[in-house]
């Protein structure tokens, strides 16, 4: 019996001393350091402009400030009844600025006299839809409008996400290619994804500007939306197997 005791008091303190060994040499609170790569790509594609804005002033000259303000206002309620007829939705027809003060002769030597009173307000029209550009702005026109600019052509929200997601997608695709090329030639095997930062966000087109009216309807008429590329720059990190 004595040495069964002895036996067992000796096993323990040896269990204890291998686990201990064990930890020490595996030394489990020590992270493994994961090998990785990192590359940087971009991701092309194409959107076309589905939006124009043109922006346009209406105004009124009277010797009494009052009464000008409340014919700009009777002319620019008809120009947005007209609007709407044509199907441009509310939401679409946004005051820009209003301005109101006294109007003054052009003169070689000062001091210059104002001669009336002005009211104007300027509104800026967005047209979804390009085929109705030459009437939207015949209706301006027609109506009292004048300092007619644009279009600027741009596109809209939702088709920009679509863009922008398009383009990230062909950028991961591009750094995975690129991340598989590296590792073989370092005699490796790509692994995960471990990380991806966005770098890079595209442009929108470039307006297209008119000086006047006149100009302006010229130009609605050739208004060539094209298209514009959409780039998104994307920092990808691989873990190497």
């Amino acid at each position: 019996m004595a040495k069964l005791k002895l036996s067992s008091s000796l096993l323990w303190p040896l269990v204890i001393l291998i686990i201990a060994f064990g930890v020490f040499y595996l030394k489990p609170w020590q992270a493994k350091t994961q090998e990785t790569i990192s590359v940087t790509a971009e991701g092309k594609t194409q959107v076309t402009p589905d939006i124009a804005k043109i922006t346009a002033t209406v105004e009124s000259k009277n010797q009494n400030l009052d009464a000008a303000r409340s014919q700009t206002e009777q002319k620019t309620a008809e120009i947005i009844s007209k609007l709407k007829e044509l199907g441009v939705g509310e939401k679409d027809i946004k005051t820009q600025n209003i301005s109101a003060g006294p109007s003054y002769e052009i003169q070689i030597y000062p001091p210059q006299k104002p001669t009336t009173n002005q009211y104007s307000t300027s509104l800026e029209i967005t047209v979804r839809d390009f085929k109705k550009a030459d009437t939207v702005i015949a209706t301006l026109t027609q109506n009292g409008a004048s300092n007619l600019y644009g279009p600027n052509l741009t596109v809209s929200d939702e088709k920009a996400q679509e863009a922008k997601s398009k383009a990230r997608e062909n950028a991961v695709s591009e750094a995975r290619n690129k991340g598989k090329e590296l590792a073989k030639l370092s005699g490796r095997k790509l692994g995960k994804v471990t990380s991806i930062k966005e770098q890079g966000d595209f442009t929108l087109p470039p307006p297209i500007f008119a000086q006047g009216g006149i100009e302006l309807q010229q130009k609605a008429s050739q208004i060539q939306p094209g298209q514009n590329e959409v780039a998104i720059t994307l920092q990808v990190d691989f873990s190497l197997k």
